[in-house]
């Protein structure tokens, strides 16, 4: 199960990254239209906007390759046995509710938006809310399985005496 979640994790993190070359040319394209023509675009502001949502979906492979931002000092001092008790504590009574919490509440978030068929009014464009917003509890959803990994290797890690 750790190994499949950490694979689906990795691949979404692929798909994302390409979303930024994307984003790249949809900013260059607007910035070389509005000042170098002045004919500025109705639409680049929002999709830069949208790509730029997608980022919510590379946090549970930052969690997995351990790139968010922690307290290594303490951990550098602390015994490997410590180390792993504090991460089962955070992990399981910190991280994994409150992404089980953010998850629910971006479902709600996200289906409100389908069913009221919001908008968006950044610009004229109006762009359906819906699908941008449907990306907030999968990132979370991710976010959540991979801090349950997360929490599991760590009573791994306990057991082992590692």
């Amino acid at each position: 199960m750790i190994k499949i979640i950490e694979k689906i994790n990795k691949i979404v993190c692929e798909f994302y990254s390409f979303s930024i070359f994307f984003m790249m040319m949809v900013v260059l394209y607007e910035v070389v239209m509005r000042y170098f023509f002045n004919s500025p675009s109705g639409w680049a502001y929002d999709t830069s906007w949208m790509l730029y949502g997608l980022v919510i979906l590379g946090g549970a492979y930052t969690l997995q390759e351990k790139g968010h931002v922690r307290i290594d000092i303490l951990k550098t001092y602390l015994p490997s046995k410590i180390n792993n008790i504090v991460d089962i504590i955070v992990f399981g009574a910190i991280i994994t509710p409150s992404m089980l919490i953010l998850t629910y509440e971006g479902v709600e978030y996200a289906t409100r938006a389908w069913l009221t068929n919001e908008k968006l009014s950044t610009t004229v464009w109006f762009f359906p809310a819906g699908p941008i917003k449907t990306i907030i509890p999968i990132g979370f959803g991710l976010l959540t399985l991979q801090s349950i990994v997360e929490f599991l290797k760590s009573i791994k890690k306990l057991k082992e005496g590692s």
